[in-house]
């Protein structure tokens, strides 16, 4: 570092010079449009800018009012079809519970095999006046036979696997001392299940 240098020269700032421009440009051009087409020009913006909006408020509500339109005729057709469809449910329906059983039906034995035991076993010799099957539990009331007939076909119902718990609760006198009215309380015979 010099040591006789001006601490004044150090601390002055230089100037910043700015360039300046020391010629003019004196080329003019002439405005060689006219009135009509830019009168033109300006009604062209116009008429473009009203086309858009034309078509965004005027057609494309048209357009989405005729595709709704489309849609509601389509669900009506649909829903038309539906109700056809469903002019038979009442019928169906009963159909339908009475072809499905229930729980309580399906945990009860074969009523139709239980009616053929009592065809084969009771209707041939004696007259049935009622059978009352209800929760496993069956009521048959014959007439017809004599006091021992109507013992030997409770031995016979009782042999069938699917009887069980059999009573005879009433034999009464119809005609005379022979002819008798039995009624036979029993339950049907659970099937075990094998597991």
């Amino acid at each position: 570092m010099k040591l006789n240098t001006d601490v004044r020269q150090l601390m002055a700032r230089k100037k910043v010079v700015y360039p300046t421009k020391r010629s003019m440009n004196l080329y003019f051009k002439v405005d060689r449009t006219t009135a009509s087409a830019t009168a033109a020009l300006y009604i062209l913006l116009v008429v473009a800018v009203l086309l858009g909006l034309g078509k965004v408020m005027v057609y494309d509500l048209l357009a989405q009012e005729k595709q709704l339109e489309s849609q509601v005729a389509a669900l009506e057709q649909r829903t038309t079809q539906q109700l056809q469809q469903l002019e038979r449910y009442d019928q169906m329906l009963e159909d339908y519970i009475r072809s499905v059983p229930t729980q309580r039906e399906q945990e009860q034995a074969d009523v139709m095999e239980l009616l053929g035991l009592i065809d084969t076993t009771i209707r041939p010799t004696a007259q049935v006046s009622q059978v009352a099957i209800e929760d496993n539990q069956v009521v048959i009331s014959f007439s017809g036979v004599t006091l021992a007939q109507a013992a030997e076909l409770v031995v016979q119902l009782e042999q069938s696997p699917l009887v069980s718990n059999t009573q005879v609760d009433t034999a009464s006198s119809t005609k005379g001392a022979e002819q008798v009215e039995v009624h036979i309380y029993f339950q049907i015979a659970q099937e075990e299940s094998t597991s």
